[in-house]
């Protein structure tokens, strides 16, 4: 018989660490997001909840003959409802990571999430609403197991971010760039050669958690002039959304984090945050200045993100969520998700929702809205459409002395460390096509970006 625990704090499921990182390692899905080092990190930071305050960790560990055979990591928040107090309960990591599942032995997958249902359900008056969001095909939460019964609760899925990555299955980058669309080549050509023409780009890239602190503050910097500040969506938001990513640069932490960082004419004008875990690379975050939009810098980048998953021997390149109208380009296979919600019948969230279903019957509109190939977010905030800015002149990059001073020596505290430093020259030459400047240049630390 399985028997379920429920810890609400880290420290006191401590001595399950171990076992908790073991069983993620030989799960159906195993993933950086299902570490413990990770949840630990993720709920001292949540920017959402400052200090903890609002959210009570329900971490569930599943124990089979007094062994850990699954667990699975939530959360119960507090939300207002016309003015009154509701509970509810979902996974402790939000949208920003890959998926979050049951984790447990693919023999007890089924046993376990029947267990946690019967806690859950019968803990049923601690919360109003069970929330399980981007649960695909393979979730063994949503539909729930064929012996779980939701007689009772309303349910209700809802389409959720699809997520996007890409199966790696060539030996080189060159292969993988003729395996693009012929639309999809031309365009990256043709961006990442105007880009390398435009000025001196040189390339810092290291996993070193030594000088990865170093990296993170150029990416910071380029943060401040992204579409993305204007649409409050960058790291740099809110102080405990900094302290996380710094979290993840920790030496302890099992996925081992790579920052790029594009240089022109010696500023930082994009970034690119990735971590890599077993046999996977997940793309964290990426950033670039909106000034030099019109090159394309992110182009580029996901070229070098695709050169280290082919170079390192990644199974996998993980795009997460959300723009897969995007992500297909670059040949990623898209999940579909959805959005699990289970109310308790007659608890003020049921009503709620009861009465949002009857208006959208109402007042839907009859014909289906077009799905959008562009985001709309950046549209918003740049004011005009994606793809419309022309070439122009280069905008003055000039920043202050003491922006400079400050630049200069980040970037000399990065080339002291281990990592890959590239030229314009030795750049050119890594790219998939002919770009004009010279090429066949030998790469004087290549190997550095993957050494352990």
């Amino acid at each position: 018989m399985i028997e379920v625990r429920c810890f609400h704090a880290f420290e006191e499921a401590e001595a399950l660490r171990k076992e908790v990182n073991a069983l993620n390692l030989v799960s159906a899905r195993p993933d950086p997001f299902s570490t413990f080092e990770f949840f630990e990190n993720f709920l001292r930071h949540d920017e959402c909840f400052p200090g903890g305050r609002g959210v009570r960790l329900w971490f569930l560990a599943a124990f089979l003959d007094g062994r850990l055979a699954g667990y699975l990591a939530l959360k119960q928040v507090t939300r207002k409802i016309l003015g009154l107090r509701t509970s509810q309960i979902g996974f402790l990591v939000t949208h920003d990571n890959d998926r979050p599942h049951v984790v447990a032995r693919p023999g007890h997958l089924s046993r376990v999430s029947e267990a946690f249902y019967a806690y859950l359900l019968g803990r049923k008056q601690e919360w109003s609403v069970l929330e399980f969001q981007q649960q695909d095909d393979t979730s063994s939460l949503f539909p729930p197991p064929a012996t779980v019964s939701l007689e009772g609760y309303l349910v209700r899925p809802w389409p959720s971010l699809e997520n996007g990555t890409i199966q790696v299955r060539w030996g080189t980058l060159h292969e993988y760039f003729k395996a693009l669309a012929k639309g999809s080549r031309h365009n990256v050509k043709r961006q990442v050669r105007h880009l390398l023409a435009a000025g001196n780009v040189e390339l810092l890239a290291s996993s070193d958690p030594a000088i990865t602190p170093a990296l993170f503050e150029l990416y910071r910097g380029i943060e401040l002039r992204s579409w993305k500040s204007k649409a409050n969506a960058i790291i740099g938001r809110h102080p405990e959304r900094v302290e996380y990513v710094k979290g993840l640069l920790d030496a302890r932490q099992p996925m081992r984090i790579t920052i790029e960082i594009l240089l022109f004419d010696g500023h930082p004008i994009a970034g690119f945050i990735r971590g890599a875990f077993m046999q996977g690379l997940y793309a964290l975050q990426m950033v670039y200045d909106d000034r030099l939009r019109h090159l394309a810098p992110g182009s580029a980048l996901q070229l070098m993100a695709m050169r280290q998953a082919i170079d390192g021997r990644y199974a996998f390149l993980n795009l997460l969520s959300g723009f897969g109208y995007f992500k297909v380009r670059w040949l990623a296979e898209i999940t579909e998700t959805r959005i699990a919600q289970i109310y308790r019948v007659g608890s003020l969230p049921f009503w709620h929702r009861t009465l949002g279903d009857w208006k959208r019957r109402v007042f839907a509109a009859k014909s289906k809205q077009a799905p959008m190939l562009f985001n709309p977010v950046r549209r918003v905030v740049n004011g005009q459409e994606d793809g419309q800015t022309g070439p122009g002149k280069l905008p003055d990059l000039q920043t202050s002395p003491e922006e400079r001073a400050r630049i200069a020596a980040l970037i000399t505290e990065v080339r002291k460390g281990r990592g890959e430093f590239l030229s314009a020259t030795e750049l050119a030459a890594v790219m998939p096509f002919e770009t004009q400047r010279v090429a066949g240049v030998p790469l004087r630390q290549r190997h550095a970006l993957y050494a352990e």
